[in-house]
């Protein structure tokens, strides 16, 4: 099915898998495949969350990516990200001429985002392709698999692993130092131990705490603590969408000792319990 919006600052084509599918299913599901142009002038409105993870490829033009911290970078012909718009960072400001993209819609769920855990264990990616033609292939090749007269979600999703896959492999080498990325391989690995210290992140990445504390604050802009404290609170939030388990659960599975240690983190960061938010944010299995 395919849907047409535009104005003056933008037109975007949509093809929409409507192959037979259950919500809330745990599979890499392409809801939609877009091939969209916009204008100068135009700006995405990233305030507002979705339920969604977005990845894209820019065919032509340019773009500034301005980051919550400040930093900007220019984007350009063969850009590629994937972005979970459950958890928008970033605002996206066209500085030039027209820009024109493919994007695809994936539906947000435990075995999707595990799957670019596994893929992009330091982040979701955002680079300079150095073969953008493979990653445009791939992205058409899940546009064709969508808009086939006998189209299949299974083939669908093949296509759209092959666009992650492909995406993996030409994921530049992080200019992170060595001992930084042990470091948040530890955190990664480790985040559910309730007595996990700086002392343990430091001894795994071997080297003092005082040497990785400056490494945090000089290329995450972050600290050790904070940077456990979000994963762990990244999780919670996972666990309170994706699963039926009771708050304590959730609390020792992700690295709190009791359950009111949880709440009143959490409420203190989204100003809402965990109950509530997953009374609003609840998506069905």
């Amino acid at each position: 099915m395919q849907n047409i919006w535009k104005s003056n600052l933008f037109h975007e084509t949509y093809d929409v898998n409507i192959t037979p599918f259950k919500q809330g299913t745990n599979s890499l599901r392409v809801q939609t495949f877009c091939h969209s142009s916009t204008r100068y002038g135009w700006k995405n409105d990233s305030n507002s969350q979705r339920p969604n993870i977005i990845a894209f490829l820019i065919l032509s033009g340019n773009q500034q990516m301005i980051f919550k911290d400040g930093t900007k970078i220019k984007i350009s012909p063969g850009f590629f990200s994937i972005i979970n718009l459950n958890n928008i960072d970033r605002d996206f400001l066209t500085i030039s001429d027209t820009v024109e993209r493919y994007f695809i819609l994936l539906e947000v769920n435990s075995l999707t985002l595990n799957m670019l855990d596994e893929m992009f264990p330091s982040k979701l990616p955002a680079f300079q392709a150095a073969a953008p033609g493979k990653l445009k292939k791939c992205f058409e090749d899940i546009r064709d698999s969508i808009t086939s007269n006998d189209a299949d979600d299974s083939m669908i999703s093949s296509y759209a692993y092959r666009l992650l896959h492909e995406a993996m492999n030409q994921l530049p080498a992080s200019p992170l130092p060595e001992s930084l990325l042990a470091a948040l391989k530890y955190i990664d690995n480790h985040f559910q131990n309730q007595n996990l210290s700086r002392q343990d992140v430091a001894h795994a990445a071997c080297v003092s705490i005082s040497t990785l504390g400056n490494l945090f604050r000089k290329h995450l802009n972050s600290t050790i603590h904070d940077t456990i404290s979000f994963k762990r609170m990244e999780k919670v939030r996972q666990l309170l969408k994706f699963s039926n388990k009771p708050i304590a659960e959730i609390a020792a599975e992700c690295g709190f000792s009791y359950s009111y240690y949880l709440t009143r983190e959490f409420q203190k960061k989204f100003s809402m319990t965990p109950s509530q938010y997953r009374s609003q944010n609840r998506l069905q299995r």
